[in-house]
C-alpha cells in the first residue's frame, strides 16, 4: 500500500512537472522567430539560417550577431507563417549580439517574451532551450544550467565579453538567436552556439538588454579600455615575487598612446585594485571579470588603480579610454577587389607594419587587379599620387576614378613596398579584337 501511494504521488509530480514544461514550452513558441539571412563572402552568396526572440509590439527582435554578419538580407518568419522583411538596427561582436526589427502591418498582434534576470540564474536550475535547429521550427530541448560565468570565443576567434551561461539543453546549428527560458516562462538568455555534446552557451539576458538599450540609444556601444594585456597571477608567480599571498593581475604589455600607458603602467606591473574593488586572476578564465569591469566602465571617467611595482604599492589615477573597434569596416571597389580598414586588433593579430592604408582582403581570381600584382595580405598605402590612411580616404580616391585606362596602387607587402598596376586597356583591346574577327 505504502510503494502504491509512493509511487501515484510521484506519478503526480512527474505529471505535473511535464505539464508544466508544456505549458511553458507553448507560451515561449510564439515569441520565437525564423530567421533566414542571405549573406555575402568575396563573390559568393549563400543562406544561412538563425533564431530570434520578439521583445517588443513594435517588431524589435534579438539574435545573435553571427547570425546576420555579412548579410546582404534578413528575412523573419513568425509562428503565423508570415514573412517579414527585417532590418539590422544594430550589432555588437564583442557579445555576439544583433538587434534587427520587422514593421508590424495593422492587425499582427505579435507576442512578446517575458524577460528574466539572469544574474539569479543558479547551477542545477531546470531551462527549456526554443529554436530552429536545422530549420525544424521552434524545437524545444530540455536540461539545466550546467555552469556559469564561462569564457568562450566564437569560430573566427573574435573575442568576447560574455560571462556565458552553460546548458545541457541542445544548442544546434539554427538555434542561435533562440531563447533559454527556465521554468517560470522568463527568459534568462539568448542563446549563442553549441560546442560538442550537450554542450550550450548562452548569452546572459541582463547583457542582452543593456546592449538593445544602448544600439537602441545611440546605434553604437561605447565601452571602457585601457590598452593593455594581461594575465593571471598564479602561485608560481607569487613565490617568484617572494609573497606566497600576493593575488592580482599581471600587465604582460602596454599599448602605446593609451589609457594605461599615459597613466604611468608599466609591463611588469601586478594590478592589485581596479577603483577600490580587490582584483584577483589565477587562470585565464578570471581574466575575464577583470576585462567586463573596465569594459562598463564610463569612457573619460577617471579610476584609481592599485599597483605592485618593485616591491611597492602605488595607485595610479587613469582616464578610461574607448575600447577600439573589433570588426572592421569592408568596402568593396567596382574593380574585384575588397579592402577593409586597419583596426588596432588587425595590426597587432597579423603584426602588420602599419596602420595607415587599407588591407587588401580578396582579390578575384583572373581579375586586372590579380593580373596587375595585387594580392590579399597588401596594404594599399597610395592611388596614383593619393595618400591613402584610412578607409574613407580610400573610398573618396576610388569613387573620384571613372572609366580609367590604368590605376596605379602602391602597397606595402611585408616589409617591403611593391606596385601593382591595374590595366584595363588589355581588356579593351581583347574586346576589340573579337569584334573584328
Amino acid at each position: 500500500l505504502l510503494f502504491s501511494i509512493c509511487f501515484g504521488q510521484g506519478l503526480r509530480i512527474f505529471d505535473d512537472l511535464q505539464n508544466l514544461i508544456i505549458s511553458v514550452s507553448e507560451s515561449v513558441k510564439p515569441t520565437v522567430v525564423h530567421i533566414e539571412v542571405v549573406k555575402k563572402q568575396n563573390t559568393q552568396r549563400y543562406e544561412t539560417l538563425g533564431s530570434g526572440l520578439i521583445i517588443s509590439k513594435d517588431g524589435y527582435i534579438l539574435t545573435n550577431e553571427h547570425v546576420v554578419d555579412n548579410y546582404v538580407s534578413v528575412t523573419v518568419t513568425l509562428e503565423s507563417k508570415l514573412e517579414y522583411a527585417a532590418e539590422v538596427i544594430g550589432t555588437d561582436k564583442l557579445t555576439d549580439l544583433a538587434l534587427i526589427k520587422i514593421e508590424v502591418p495593422e492587425g499582427e498582434n505579435l507576442k512578446v517574451a517575458e524577460l528574466g534576470n539572469s544574474d539569479s540564474v543558479k547551477v542545477g536550475e531546470w531551462v527549456i532551450s526554443v529554436g530552429n535547429p536545422y530549420g525544424f521550427d521552434r524545437t524545444v530541448s530540455f536540461g539545466i544550467i550546467s555552469g556559469k560565468g564561462r569564457v568562450l570565443n566564437l569560430p573566427d576567434n573574435a573575442p568576447l565579453l560574455n560571462d556565458f551561461i552553460q546548458t545541457d539543453a541542445a544548442i544546434d546549428p539554427g538555434s542561435s538567436g533562440g531563447p533559454l527560458v527556465n521554468l517560470h516562462g522568463q527568459v534568462v538568455g539568448i542563446n549563442s552556439i553549441g560546442v560538442g555534446r550537450m554542450q550550450g552557451f548562452t548569452i546572459p539576458i541582463n547583457i542582452a538588454i543593456d546592449v538593445k538599450n544602448k544600439l537602441l540609444a545611440n546605434g553604437t556601444i561605447e565601452r571602457g579600455y585601457l590598452g593593455i594585456v594581461t594575465q593571471p597571477l598564479n602561485r608560481s608567480f607569487a613565490r617568484f615575487y617572494n609573497k606566497p599571498d600576493l593575488e592580482g593581475i599581471i600587465v604582460a604589455d602596454v599599448f602605446p598612446g593609451y589609457a594605461a600607458d599615459e597613466a604611468g603602467i608599466e609591463p611588469g606591473d601586478i594590478i592589485l585594485s581596479y577603483d577600490g574593488e580587490h582584483v584577483a586572476a589565477e587562470n585565464d578564465d578570471d581574466l575575464n571579470k577583470f576585462t567586463l569591469t573596465v569594459a562598463q566602465s564610463n569612457v573619460n571617467e577617471k579610476k584609481l588603480v592599485e599597483i605592485y611595482r618593485d616591491g611597492k604599492i602605488i595607485s595610479l589615477e587613469v582616464e578610461i579610454g574607448q575600447k577600439p573597434k573589433v570588426k572592421a569596416d569592408e568596402y568593396e571597389t567596382d574593380f574585384d577587389f575588397t579592402v577593409e580598414e586597419i583596426t588596432d586588433r588587425m595590426f597587432y593579430r597579423y603584426m602588420l607594419e602599419t596602420k595607415d592604408g587599407v588591407y587588401v582582403k580578396y582579390v578575384e581570381i583572373g581579375s586586372s587587379a590579380d593580373k596587375g600584382g595585387l594580392m590579399a595580405g597588401d596594404i594599399i598605402t597610395k592611388v596614383g599620387d593619393k595618400r591613402i590612411n584610412t578607409l574613407d580616404d580610400f573610398k573618396q580616391t576610388m569613387k573620384a576614378i571613372d572609366n580609367p585606362d590604368f590605376i596605379m596602387l602602391r602597397v606595402l607587402r611585408g616589409k617591403t613596398y611593391a606596385f601593382a598596376l591595374l590595366d584595363f586597356t588589355e581588356k579593351e583591346n581583347s574586346s576589340t579584337k573579337e569584334h573584328m574577327d
